[in-house]
């Protein structure tokens, strides 16, 4: 491959997958801008209340200066020829490394600055940031890992270095976590990087053969064309999918939601509050992507049974009438009378969906949710007065990460997977999402089913809180999960046993009463899963009643066999509200199996 690559590459004194790893890192590079700037505003507006203005203006300006610098980094490399021989390139390389060194150290520098042993809330405040920044700098930084290492090296050396100072044991375990989680993000750093250089090779090489086909010109483009479209695809979902990122991500819902029950002032629960609404945006993302690669792996299946129109937009208007009105949006719902066979979970996400791009591009005006009756099915439409499709534009709009009107990729305004999950799960429901709009005036989505009869009303009874009480097995071997999960469900009254693997899962197993439920996660160390863990506990005599399998990982072949085990999973990022819901379900049904 080597000398296949080098063949296009002839002009290039260093490796080509070397020199497309530097010049994606500088194509990139203005992302990382936006993120300096917001954990920066945050690190200001959270230290003002606790810290001098002198501090804060004085490492404000060494912030600035670090950006000023790296926009000149960008300007320079820019100026580089587009035949330059790769010398330049190098350079271009070092002299990021040495940018993030310097950033690192500015960073750092906030834990001598803003964190004050006799204020705890400020070391927590400088930590978060800290963690956030560092974290965030993971996949700009695989491109060339030395960056990261300078980067992250430097701001947790610092820390490290500043509760060492202090001399009291809590900070110097707290320092010597930083250092771990360090480890932790070089480790994610090396592992995107191989993928990374294996993905660049395998591009030079599918154009060298592409080359050598010696095919028309026109049919070669067009190939190449749909090959990459597919594998920038791809890598957009496994790179914001990957396990090892929702790990991090997974403990930090678990403390931020045991943030929650601790008596706090009211400054600290407003910052708690705010962590908490940006880990939610992050789970965000993470499950539309699940959503996606669930579809694909064939799993979601549809359970029909009768649906009432009006239930259904009752509960939509639950959801949406707050939105419409902060938007000052007409959101209005047509009364009905009719009644559709179909799932009631899918119909309802796709009508979710539905509405939820109908307020996102509607300026003026509002909304219109309606069903018809039409030839033995009913119609379900969702009308708007918003920015409206071009019809060039209405074949593609349900692919996935495609936004019309969003130029800018404002996260405000969505991912682009709304409406293909929509049209996926319509599909299931055997039914297809059609549209009708022109530019200006407004769009109309809508998607048919067939027509069904009323169903008999059935009792419903609240579903009691089993979750005080309940003794739980967690198999982890994330630390830092296992630490946060603990220390949530102790919150709860849950009595919860810890282990990291098989031999002190099942020891704990043979040496207890029966647990009411085992979580345990999918990756484990070494050859094993949380799949053959979870069988071969389920064998051993008092085994736990219920079971479930929470990963990070979206593969189509783990949801499969998870499918086809029978037992159900759940997906980190868990929510502290989505992991208390799954104890009181898994209890129940626990119980029931008992009685």
């Amino acid at each position: 491959m080597t000398a296949t690559t080098a063949d296009l590459n002839s002009g290039l004194t260093i490796d080509p997958v070397r020199a497309e790893c530097i010049r994606t890192l500088f194509q990139q590079i203005r992302n990382s801008f936006a993120a300096a700037g917001v954990v920066t505003v945050y690190m200001c507006a959270t230290q003002a209340p606790f810290n001098p203005w002198t501090e804060i203006v004085g490492w404000l300006a060494a912030q600035i200066a670090t950006q000023v610098f790296r926009l000149w980094l960008v300007a320079r490399y820019r100026r580089i020829p587009a035949d330059d021989d790769g010398r330049r390139l190098e350079q271009a390389a070092r002299l990021n490394t040495l940018y993030m060194l310097i950033a690192g150290g500015v960073w750092g520098s906030t834990a001598f600055l803003f964190m004050e042993t006799s204020q705890p809330i400020t070391v927590a405040l400088t930590l978060c940031g800290l963690y956030g920044i560092s974290g965030g700098s993971v996949p700009g930084n695989a491109y060339n890992p030395s960056g990261l290492y300078a980067f992250v090296g430097a701001i947790f050396g610092l820390v490290m270095l500043r509760f060492l100072l202090i001399g009291q044991y809590v900070y110097d375990v707290l320092g010597l976590a930083s250092i771990g989680y360090s480890a932790i993000l070089f480790g994610f750093c090396r592992v995107q990087n191989r993928e990374l250089k294996e993905g660049f090779a395998i591009r030079f090489e599918n154009r060298r053969l592409l080359a050598a086909l010696e095919i028309e010109k026109a049919e070669a483009e067009a190939a190449r064309v749909r090959a990459e479209k597919a594998n920038l695809a791809k890598s957009q979902l496994l790179a914001a999918a990957s396990h090892d990122l929702r790990q991090p991500l997974h403990a930090l819902s678990l403390f931020s939601g045991s943030l929650q029950s601790l008596a706090l002032d009211d400054e600290a629960k407003d910052v708690a509050s705010r962590i908490q609404s940006n880990v939610a945006a992050m789970e965000k993302l993470f499950n539309g992507l699940l959503d996606i690669s669930r579809l694909e792996a064939g799993v979601v299946q549809s359970h029909r049974e009768p649906v009432s129109c009006q239930d259904l937009f009752d509960r939509l208007a639950g959801y949406f009438d707050p939105v419409a009105e902060q938007q000052g949006l007409d959101l209005r719902f047509r009364d009905t009378q009719l009644w559709v066979d179909a799932d009631p979970a899918l119909t309802e996400q796709i009508c979710v969906n539905l509405v939820t791009n109908a307020l996102r591009y509607t300026r003026t005006g509002g909304v219109l949710v309606a069903a018809r009756r039409r030839a033995g099915r009913v119609c379900i439409e969702v009308s708007d007065t918003g920015i409206g499709i071009a019809r060039a534009d209405q074949a593609r709009i349900f692919d996935e990460f495609v936004q019309i009107g969003n130029p800018e990729r404002d996260r405000g305004k969505g991912l682009g997977l709304g409406l293909a999950i929509a049209q996926r799960l319509a599909a299931i429901l055997g039914s297809r999402i059609e549209i009708a709009s022109a530019e200006g005036r407004g769009s109309r989505f809508s998607f048919a089913l067939p027509a069904a009869q009323p169903a008999k009303p059935a009792k419903t009874m609240a579903a009691p809180d089993l979750v005080r009480g309940l003794r739980v097995l967690l198999v982890d071997d994330d630390a830092m999960v296992r630490e946060g999960a603990s220390l949530l469900l102790r919150q709860w009254g849950v009595e919860v046993a810890l282990a990291e693997d098989l031999a002190p899962a099942e020891a704990l197993v043979r040496d207890n009463p029966p647990f009411d439920v085992c979580l345990a996660d999918y990756r484990l160390p070494g050859d094993r899963d949380g799949l053959s863990v979870i069988a071969t506990l389920a064998a051993l005599p008092g085994a736990p009643r219920a079971f479930c399998l929470v990963t990070g990982d979206m593969a189509a072949e783990v949801l499969a066999a998870a499918d086809a085990a029978r037992v159900p999973i759940i997906h980190k990022p868990l929510h502290p509200a989505r992991l208390r819901a799954l104890l009181n379900h898994l209890a129940a049904g626990a119980r029931r199996e008992v009685a």
